[in-house]
């Protein structure tokens, strides 16, 4: 039997991400994990590297612990949500991960709280561009000539560089369209049918804002949603278009207020993550030496 990757052997900690650790799955939901682990010596020390590895369905995660506590500094929602992660949907720690849990609170700040914020609008911006194609698709490509482009020995004069930069926003557009036609997810594009809008963006976009407002004002971050009755509602569709909206535009208007009052430092404890990186990547490689030295697998899992 072949012996597992080393992003396997080196696992330090693993969770279920996705619906099914906000509580908001359904029976067709994937199962989607996210892991850490800590690379051999090689991917430590010399030339080669290692960050992250992702399954043939990307669904399954592993990230490498320097580039997990790099993204946690940076607030990546999806990140921080791996460390708050309710117990029962943790699928495997060892000691080195309980360290790295236990220290969470250093990656916690008000950026977080913005983070959240930002992706969530990043998921509105989606949403509504998707719902302006739905209600009013463009109907061709764009020529030049309808940007007052004339065309010279073949090539294309323009009137003035805005109406060129009209011309090329228009043609990304109608790219963008064209390849969302194509490739369009055959369950969001149902949702989008049925009721105008997709309400799976929705619902996340709302659940990322609800977080990132808990954050900010409470320093918590709840994965496992107590809310999941009211966002599965949103993801059947209780609320309209424009009902959406309007709690994403109260959000933000709220927003600074939050932040500027939240009970949170301005920016995580960077010194102090480094400081664990160091030592739980330092006792990984003098306990691999030690094993290697005893003949024993490069780790075995405490």
């Amino acid at each position: 039997m072949a012996e597992p990757p080393f992003w396997e052997r080196n696992l330090i900690y693993r969770v279920l991400s996705g619906s099914r650790a906000y509580g908001l799955d359904r029976p067709d939901s994937d199962e989607d994990t996210r892991g850490v682990c800590i690379p051999p010596a090689e991917y430590l020390l010399g030339l080669q590297t290692f960050e992250q590895h992702k399954d043939e369905t990307q669904n399954h995660t592993v990230f490498a612990l320097a580039k997990f506590v790099r993204l946690a500094l940076d607030a990546n929602p999806n990140i921080i949500e791996t460390l708050y992660t309710d117990p029962q949907h943790v699928l495997f720690i060892n000691r080195y991960g309980e360290r790295l849990v236990a220290a969470r609170d250093r990656f916690l700040s008000r950026r977080v709280g913005e983070r959240f914020s930002g992706y969530a609008i990043d998921q509105l911006q989606r949403m509504a561009r998707h719902h302006r194609w739905l209600v009013d698709p463009p109907d061709h490509a764009p020529a030049p000539e309808e940007f007052g482009a004339r065309d010279v020995g073949g090539r294309y004069r323009w009137p003035h560089s805005d109406a060129e930069r009209a011309y090329r926003a228009a043609a990304r557009h109608w790219a963008n369209y064209r390849a969302w036609l194509a490739n369009r997810n055959p369950v969001r594009a149902e949702l989008e049918a049925r009721y105008g809008y997709d309400t799976k963006h929705a619902t996340h976009l709302l659940r990322l804002l609800r977080m990132g407002e808990e954050i900010l004002r409470e320093g918590v971050v709840r994965v496992l949603r107590p809310d999941a009755e009211w966002l599965l509602a949103v993801r059947n569709g209780a609320l309209t278009y424009d009902a959406v909206l309007a709690l994403a535009a109260e959000h933000q208007a709220r927003l600074a207020a939050v932040i500027a009052s939240s009970p949170l430092p301005a920016e995580p404890a960077v010194t102090a993550a480094d400081a664990l990186l160091i030592e739980l990547q330092t006792e990984f490689l003098l306990g691999a030496q030690s094993s290697r030295v005893n003949g024993q697998p490069t780790f075995a899992r405490p």
